[in-house]
């Protein structure tokens, strides 16, 4: 299909995705909000995890004149490649049914320049993609401020990963995909995507070091699992120029996201290693229900 039929198909999506870690306070956000215009639906979710807070919350509203405002989630740009993030709000446990009352007040502001996926990818894989995302763009950043939960404020300094993604979106078109990032400083990160479909495997992401987007192409990955829930993987990552980049990951901890098309939704915080080089991030994996734990 062509862009302007596409952008009529129903599921036609335009998603604005951010996290971030605090490793000082053990602090891991993400976030996502999602518009279906053509569906009149719109999106959220956003949730919190540490060793001691595991909670989030996740809905669907109608669309309005305010795309990036829903459930007290809330974002402005405030320049370029700059995001202030804001919720106000509860978030819940699934597990003992708990509830806490949450506001955030960031500044995310990105680290190095704009990567568009379609860089990554031929005519083909990006055919392959289509029932995905159209257009995909991804950058690593800082974000500051302040969360408080039930009272108690953290003052936030932290890095992370944004993704913007338009096109159609499916959850139920993928057979897998594994979305990974991690930030080792201000100044080195990475970001790939290993997305399964029947068709194929399409992968996709940058190495930023010395002030560069590597281009990454392919990306072999063995992933461990432990009970059907991911718990370390090995990577060797390879760009368009021959570098290549061997990452250990290992899964700390973990929150299911329900979504349709009959997935689970794994978003994980991981601890990275690179030469001799230790860095957090969040890796993201879609899975089929199936493995969903019980």
């Amino acid at each position: 299909m062509d862009l302007e039929t596409l952008k009529k198909h129903e599921e036609w999506n335009e998603s604005y995705y951010f996290n971030f870690h605090d490793q000082n306070n053990d602090l891991t956000v993400f976030m996502r909000i999602g518009n279906k215009v053509n569906k009149n639906e719109k999106s959220m979710f956003f949730y919190l995890m540490s060793s001691e807070i595991m909670a989030g919350i996740k809905l669907e509203v109608p669309c309005d004149d305010r795309p990036w405002s829903i459930a007290g989630l809330e974002y402005q740009e405030t320049g370029p490649w700059k995001w202030r993030l804001q919720y106000d709000g509860p978030l819940f446990n699934p597990q003992d049914k708990s509830e806490f009352k949450v506001k955030m007040d960031v500044i995310w502001e990105s680290l190095n320049p704009l990567m568009d996926y379609s860089n990554c990818v031929d005519e083909k894989e990006t055919q392959l993609s289509s029932k995905v995302a159209s257009e995909h763009y991804e950058q690593f950043g800082k974000a500051e401020g302040t969360i408080i939960v039930d009272g108690k404020a953290w003052e936030i300094e932290a890095l992370g990963e944004r993704d913007l993604s338009r096109g159609i979106r499916q959850w139920g078109s993928p057979r897998m995909w594994m979305w990974i990032n991690s930030q080792f400083s201000s100044a080195e990160a990475f970001n790939i995507t290993k997305l399964s479909v029947a068709e194929g495997e399409i992968d996709a992401g940058y190495f930023y070091q010395d002030g560069v987007n590597n281009t990454l192409i392919k990306a072999d990955i063995d992933l461990k699992m432990d009970k059907g829930v991911p718990s370390k993987f090995s990577m060797l990552l390879k760009d368009n120029k021959g570098g290549e980049y061997p990452v250990e990951g290992k899964v700390i901890r973990m929150s299911l996201i329900p979504v349709e098309g009959d997935m689970i939704l794994m978003e994980t915080l991981s601890h990275c290693t690179w030469d001799n080089k230790e860095g957090y991030g969040v890796a993201e994996f879609l899975v089929p229900d199936s493995k969903k734990i019980k």
